[in-house]
């Protein structure tokens, strides 16, 4: 009896991961190009709204069926653009600078608390741009964290590769690996907040664009 009741608590958990979603606000940038974007997420979509930077236009990024989309609203027109066939037919360029590549992660024994969620602090190294580079990170083990996390982290990753970069022993695969999530990188990212709970379906439906981007010269 036992056993059936640990099989169905672990099924419940799995099925709960499988259709975590919420909202999450971040900061990203330094200094005075430092700004706030909301996230939202769930199984399988993530959109990331993008700040405002005028009064004549706003935009979010989609990822939904393995894919990253552009949507922006231009007075009144509004474009919808898969990321992967703007690229197609011309090269990557600057392929290393999204190749973060993995070096190590090593806790220094600090505690740190973030956006009311508890992680530890890491010396995190990685390569980029061939060159090695190194800052100080605050990592969890929260669900709420973890499950936010590997969301954000699967539209960068769909970005990534809509781009032509592919991400070899990223810092992606090693907190995925660790069952970790980020809650700050240096002073150029932070979590601001993260709200578990039900999002709207329809926040992840792709409009009808309204613009019809010109075909790019290959």
């Amino acid at each position: 009896m036992n056993k059936i009741k640990i099989l169905a608590a672990a099924l419940v958990l799995a099925s709960g991961q499988l259709l975590a979603s919420g909202v999450a606000t971040v900061s990203t940038g330094d200094g005075k190009s430092k700004v706030q974007m909301s996230i939202e997420y769930d199984a399988g979509h993530t959109r990331m709204n993008m700040p405002m930077e005028s009064q004549q236009g706003s935009g979010y990024m989609l990822f939904r069926d393995g894919k990253v989309w552009m949507v922006a609203n231009v007075q009144g027109q509004t474009m919808v653009m898969d990321m992967a066939r703007m690229r197609a037919g011309h090269p990557a360029t600057g392929g290393a600078a999204l190749q973060q590549e993995f070096i190590s992660a090593r806790p220094t024994g600090q505690k740190a608390r973030v956006a009311g969620f508890s992680g530890e602090v890491y010396e995190l190294t990685w390569k980029e741009t061939g060159q090695t580079r190194s800052d100080k990170v605050v990592l969890s083990e929260d669900p709420v964290v973890v499950e936010y996390s590997n969301a954000w982290l699967g539209m960068a990753e769909g970005m990534a590769a809509a781009m032509g970069h592919k991400m070899k022993n990223s810092i992606s695969g090693y907190l995925r690996k660790e069952g970790l999530g980020m809650l700050k990188m240096g002073d150029s990212f932070e979590v601001v907040s993260i709200k578990p709970g039900k999002v709207d379906a329809r926040r992840f439906n792709l409009p009808k664009s309204t613009f019809q981007m010109p075909s790019m010269p290959r």
